[in-house]
């Protein structure tokens, strides 16, 4: 077996690889969404998250034909004790090793750049659930996908419950746009942002900071990636700035009908007004006409986040999976290759 590193951006070959070893275990790996188009896996890999670099690693038999992969977050800022690590094994190779291989492999890389921990995620029941378990890593936090299912009973009810908010949202207006983030209203959303570091988190994550150059960063892969962001943001009245944002993604190249929520937040003095819902409401209001063949968009929430939880189940959200943070120590995974 080789174990070889490859550039997403530019080797178009090995990225297909591993997408077709994705959709081909879909099935077994994740089967209550569709798998991400090409297009997504490649702005994701290419680009990642802003400083937090990613080497991306192909294994493949003697013959060529591929076995597995992995990439492998290296953050620079924040987080430069954690190696962040997504692996996958092809479907009709498992069960052979080449899962503990390649995390030995990743082991070693991360070891190399003084990496002590590392840090990744399974849905529960899957196979990459009982592997995590399997080479000792520690469970961690909880996270719920959520699945809201669009359609007439849903557009209905959504009059009423903007109605609900109405006493409690006097003086803030709504704001709507598509793509990159206005430039007068960057600094407040690199403060919505970084509201989210009061999420339930690991104790061994530090939450990411935010400036303009990295929420740049952020929304340029969406343009490798093809998609069409939406953004509805509430705005002070009095002071003009963005006191709570909610952002859907929708992929021209997946899915048809499927999309994903991105970011919802509130800073800390807005809350309480009910503006979680009513920017949600907002949202799906808009995407009723801008994007009528949405039928099912999906969320994740920290099994702890009550508030954001209630709204979502107020909405109509319903329970697709859970999913269980994982972590090894970088000596455990290196310890792997030696047992293999």
């Amino acid at each position: 077996m080789r174990i070889e590193q490859y550039d997403p951006a530019s080797d178009e070959e090995r990225l297909r690889a591993c997408h077709d070893m994705i959709v081909g275990a879909q099935a077994e790996d994740d089967p209550n969404v569709p798998p991400p188009s090409l297009g997504m896996l490649r702005g994701w890999l290419a680009h990642g998250f802003p400083d937090e670099p990613q080497e991306c690693w192909l294994a493949t038999a003697d013959s060529g034909s591929p076995l597995g992969c992995y990439a492998l977050e290296l953050p620079q800022r924040e987080n430069r004790q954690n190696g962040f690590i997504n692996l996958l094994v092809g479907a009709g190779s498992r069960q052979r090793g080449i899962g503990t291989a390649l995390l030995a492999h990743a082991g070693r890389q991360a070891e190399a750049t003084g990496r002590t921990l590392l840090m990744g995620d399974a849905r529960i029941g899957s196979p990459g659930a009982a592997f995590a378990a399997a080479v000792g890593a520690r469970a961690g936090l909880q996270d719920v996908r959520r699945i809201l299912d669009v359609g007439a009973d849903l557009l209905g009810r959504l009059p009423g419950l903007r109605a609900q908010t109405e006493p409690y949202t006097a003086g803030y207006s709504l704001r709507r746009w598509i793509g990159p983030t206005p430039d007068d209203l960057v600094a407040s959303a690199c403060a919505l942002n970084a509201a989210m570091a009061d999420a339930p988190h690991s104790a061994s994550y530090e939450p990411i900071s935010w400036d303009a150059d990295r929420l740049r960063a952020a929304e340029q892969r969406s343009v490798t990636q093809g998609t069409r962001e939406y953004s509805v943001a509430a705005i002070q009245d009095s002071t003009g700035a963005m006191a709570a944002v909610t952002q859907v993604t929708v992929d021209p190249g997946g899915a048809p009908g499927y999309a994903l929520q991105q970011l919802t937040a509130v800073t800390r003095p807005h809350r309480g007004h009910r503006l979680g819902t009513l920017i949600k409401v907002a949202m799906l209001e808009w995407l009723a006409t801008a994007e009528p063949q949405i039928r099912q968009i999906s969320t994740f929430n920290a099994a702890g986040n009550q508030h954001m939880i209630a709204v979502n189940e107020a909405l109509g959200h319903r329970i697709s999976d859970y999913f269980q943070s994982y972590e090894l120590p970088v000596a455990a995974a290196v310890r792997l290759a030696v047992t293999a």
